[in-house]
């Protein structure tokens, strides 16, 4: 009997099957680890004013895109102390952004210490937990801006960068 024709029927599949097809899975997910992760079909042809980045994570991925840089903050510009505190904000040819944090350090036996996350777009934040929430009360977005905010701790670098980006970061409450 085909396999449609017992998932229609409610039958499960033998076990000799779902071995098969995990196995299946596994060696195809084997092939694309092996390949790594694929490239952008632009990637060749990157469009003016963007560099290739690599962003690589102390605890996380390392980062690879296309990226112009929107701006900076650093803690330490004119590099007089040992320990300082670098903010970067990117933007992809997609228009996703990539906020880069790094703790920096000059002292002997001290790693810069860095972090980095994607930001796809605005997210839609669910509160309504009732029909009647649902008929009522109009979704909330948290925009980019904000998500940046969040990665980076709301911290004092993060809001002379998003003072020099120009960012409204007001929140009206009704």
């Amino acid at each position: 009997m085909e396999m449609s024709k017992r998932k229609k029927l409610g039958i499960a599949p033998s076990p000799a099957v779902v071995a098969e097809s995990f196995q299946r899975a596994a060696q195809d997910l084997h092939e694309v680890m092996k390949k790594g992760p694929p490239v952008a079909p632009e990637a060749d042809n990157a469009p003016e004013g963007f560099t290739r980045e690599k962003i690589v994570c102390n605890r996380g991925p390392t980062y690879e895109f296309w990226g112009k840089l929107l701006g900076g903050y650093s803690t330490n510009p004119q590099r007089t102390r040992s320990k300082w505190t670098e903010l970067r904000l990117w933007e992809t040819p997609s228009g996703q952004w990539v906020a880069e944090s790094a703790g920096c350090s000059d002292e002997p036996g001290h790693v810069d210490i860095a972090d980095a996350v994607v930001i796809r777009g605005p997210v839609v934040l669910v509160d309504r937990q009732t029909l009647k929430d649902f008929e009522q009360k109009t979704p909330q977005t948290l925009s980019m801006e904000f998500q940046a905010m969040e990665f980076w701790g709301w911290s004092s670098p993060a809001k002379a960068l998003a003072k020099r980006l120009g960012w409204n970061l007001h929140i009206d409450v009704e």
